[in-house]
């Protein structure tokens, strides 16, 4: 009955009080030393709870935190009586261990010391008397001196960083110019290269083109104005009939000069003058432009068969277009075939009138046919 009595009178009883919170404790009379020199008691109190002794490591641990960005937050609360880590016992001075005399500041025991030699001191919770009002305000106005000045020495030590930094930044500006300018000029020089091996190619290119063309004539004069061969997948042969004993103009072959014979462009018929402007292409091997030509052609022609009736731009040709000139009227044998299925020319254009486009659609339907075996033999060449 009388534990039971007890745990009655346990249950019965009221919860304990709960504890009182107040800031960390901390020696009051050096967090008055601090904020005398112009510190807010929070930053100050902050000095004190992180450890500093006396008014100089105080000022140290302040000016090497005031650009914290929780300097000014509030400090937790703990249990009346206690610090931020639990009961501490707060040094109040330094002591002289061997004459007993007492120091506000590690620096006054330094002082001291080096005049006297004495080597043992220690931190002791005596506190030494009280400084007079004028020696305080004394104190003060020396404290925040060596505030000032390693403030100062701070920021010279900032400015020959940023000095140094902006000095670096500016060497790595113009390094990267340099390296720049570098890659630029290698660039450069990997362009006129290639222009220049482009040129040699096509130079060599014109020179075989001209060797292949005065070989045609040659063979031409020889066999009476007649070339072998017919245009086919595998390349141009001209498709003048080998077997005619008759030149173009009726007179027979035996009745004329071989080496005498020459024969105009202007004998020749569109179908034939496109069979030569279409071997004449595909002797362009350099760069694949004889490729490029054929299937060019090949477009004109088909944009103007289906779509010369919706606009008049799918059968006009500007002569001064950047492409036109490139893959076509830079090519000897390009303008030829234009002209021969039908094209005019005038000082801007080559156009394909509807009239001339119906008129020449069977030519221009075969033309088209030619030019996609030529431009399948010609790739297949140059594989």
């Amino acid at each position: 009955m009388a534990a039971e009595d007890q745990d009655v009178a346990m249950a019965d009883a009221p919860p304990p009080a709960p504890e009182e919170l107040v800031l960390p404790m901390v020696d009051e009379r050096l967090l008055e030393d601090v904020k005398s020199m112009g510190f807010p008691e929070l930053r100050a109190r902050k000095a004190l709870m992180a450890g500093s002794k006396n008014v100089e490591t105080a000022l140290d641990w302040l000016l090497n935190h005031e650009g914290d960005s929780n300097i000014d937050e509030a400090i937790t609360l703990v249990p009346k009586g206690r610090t931020a880590t639990g009961p501490v016992a707060v040094a109040k001075s330094i002591k002289c261990v061997e004459t007993g005399r007492l120091f506000w500041t590690p620096a006054e025991a330094q002082f001291y010391a080096e005049k006297t030699g004495r080597t043992q001191f220690e931190e002791t919770t005596e506190e030494k008397k009280p400084l007079t009002e004028e020696k305080k305000k004394q104190k003060i106005i020396e404290l925040k001196a060596l505030a000032a000045k390693r403030r100062a020495e701070r920021e010279e030590v900032e400015k020959v960083q940023d000095v140094d930094a902006e000095k670096k930044r500016r060497e790595q500006g113009q390094e990267s110019i340099k390296t720049k300018e570098q890659l630029e000029k290698v660039k450069r020089l990997r362009e006129i290269d290639s222009i220049k091996r482009e040129k040699d190619a096509k130079k060599s290119e014109r020179e075989r083109l001209r060797a292949e063309i005065a070989k045609d004539k040659a063979e031409r004069r020889a066999r009476g104005g007649k070339l072998a061969g017919k245009l086919g997948v595998d390349g141009y042969a001209p498709s003048i009939d080998q077997n005619d004993s008759r030149r173009n103009d009726g007179v027979p072959e035996e009745e004329a000069e071989a080496p005498k014979i020459k024969i105009a462009k202007k004998d020749l018929t569109p179908v034939e003058q496109v069979d030569k402007a279409i071997s004449t292409i595909q002797k362009y091997k350099a760069a694949g432009d004889g490729g490029t030509c054929l299937k060019t052609l090949g477009a004109y022609l088909q944009n103007a068969l289906t779509k010369g009736d919706q606009d008049v731009k799918f059968r006009k040709i500007p002569l001064d277009n950047a492409a036109f000139k490139k893959r076509v009227s830079g090519l000897v044998g390009g303008i030829a075939l234009l002209r021969a299925v039908g094209f005019t020319k005038d000082d801007k254009h080559l156009e394909l009138t509807l009239a001339a486009r119906d008129a020449n659609r069977a030519l221009l339907e075969a033309t088209l046919v030619k030019l996609g075996a030529a431009h399948t033999a010609y790739c297949a060449g140059a594989c």
